[in-house]
């Protein structure tokens, strides 16, 4: 299956097992090609906007080379030197967090974010073996001279927030807002030790967070450990990025001449014609063909005895989770069971023909009644999919 969506397509290689190196990092800001994404915090949204060159279809995300500022290249060779230090006062200093994306292999490629610019093979970062564009996110937020800088050195350009202009990005600058979008995100929000309450700060360039507790203790070996919880383990899950799992179900009817969608309660005042399929958080211990069985159950009271099959994925980032795109099928004799009382978090629940279905998907003349996700979303592909299956009289 390739992935062919929003948020799920990136010719960047991350070379996680460098973010740790010191000198790669130094060589990394020092080269004057490397370069910037920028973002800024919307609270209203709860969440973060990226600089854009403007347009009313196409926006293109800004990729802003280091050299282009003489503050914004000192800055940052400012966060190389306190990142390399593992410094406690990497972000109150600085005024910024940055996040290394990995090397653009193939700039200038069709799959490349520098598809639109000249790149001269011979001038690409070098490193060991290793060569390429580098990337970073960089959120700019609290640092005001950064953004009255950047924005006077470049025309035309804004801060896309709203998620129409968002889903208009192109599926490489889409996949880019969505990586350093989640990354920017999780270092905002976990600015504390979850164990101590201690200050945290990001390390290995961004991509893992240390609590700043030095106090040590002796354990029942004698030997001089951290006091705090997360710093004396080797493996936890709170020093390094989360993506929660969300299963999200497409459900069709045995004789694949209907597709079940919802309508979200919590949208009855905001948008009464959106429908879409159903989705849900996993919880802990739950496979996914578990999650999908109790989600269908408790939004429509159908029951899948197992009918699930796994079909595709997508990073999706609002807020921070990995879509988990599955089909279902109900058993027969069971269409008129749906029961949406149970969690109520849908206040309709209605089965639709597939002809109906595809002309909204194709884009053909309907009565308006109902609009679904957006193209590119998860949910819609799954839609297309089942509608495209169900035509043919296909089985996924």
């Amino acid at each position: 299956m390739s992935s062919v969506y929003f948020g799920a397509k990136t010719s960047l290689n991350r070379f996680a097992f460098l973010r740790p190196n010191a000198d790669f990092i130094k060589s990394v800001i020092e080269y004057s090609g490397t370069r910037l994404v920028f973002y800024l915090r919307e609270p209203l949204r709860n969440g973060f906007k990226i600089l854009a060159h403007k347009s009313p279809d196409h926006p293109r995300i800004v990729y802003f080379p280091i050299d282009g500022s003489e503050l914004v290249h000192e800055k940052m060779k400012q966060w190389a030197q306190m990142n390399a230090a593992n410094s406690a006062d990497l972000r109150l200093k600085t005024k910024i967090t940055a996040v290394f994306l990995g090397l653009d292999e193939e700039p200038g490629s069709a799959d490349s974010p520098l598809k639109d610019e000249s790149v001269d093979p011979k001038e690409v970062f070098q490193f060991q073996n290793h060569s390429g564009v580098p990337l970073f996110a960089v959120d700019i937020t609290d640092n005001e001279e950064l953004c009255h800088d950047i924005i006077g050195r470049l025309k035309d350009v804004e801060y896309l927030a709203n998620i129409d202009d968002i889903m208009n990005l192109s599926l490489i600058d889409s996949s880019i807002f969505s990586y350093g979008k989640m990354y920017l995100d999780w270092l905002y929000r976990n600015q504390y030790c979850p164990g101590c309450g201690s200050r945290v700060i990001p390390i290995f360039a961004g991509s893992k967070l240390q609590c700043t507790n030095e106090a040590k203790e002796t354990d029942s070996r004698g030997n001089q450990v951290f006091k705090c919880p997360v710093r004396k383990t080797s493996v936890n899950n709170v020093c390094f990025p989360r993506q929660d799992p969300v299963v999200i179900i497409a459900l069709r009817n045995s004789s694949s001449t209907k597709i079940l969608l919802g309508h979200n309660a919590r949208r009855k005042n905001l948008d009464e014609k959106f429908f879409s399929c159903f989705s849900g958080f996993m919880e802990p211990g739950e496979t996914i063909e578990g999650a999908v069985e109790r989600e269908v159950w408790e939004e429509t009271g159908f029951k899948l005895h197992e009918k699930i099959q796994i079909v595709k994925s997508q990073p999706w980032p609002f807020p921070c989770c990995l879509m988990v795109g599955c089909v279902g099928t109900t058993d027969p004799g069971v269409d008129n069971e749906i029961n949406i009382h149970l969690d109520k978090e849908l206040d309709v629940c209605k089965w639709f023909d597939i002809d109906y279905v595809a002309n909204l998907v194709y884009k053909r003349p309907t009565d308006g009644k109902i609009r679904l996700p957006y193209a590119g979303s998860v949910a819609f592909e799954l839609i297309k999919m089942v509608i495209d299956d169900c035509k043919s009289k296909g089985r996924l």
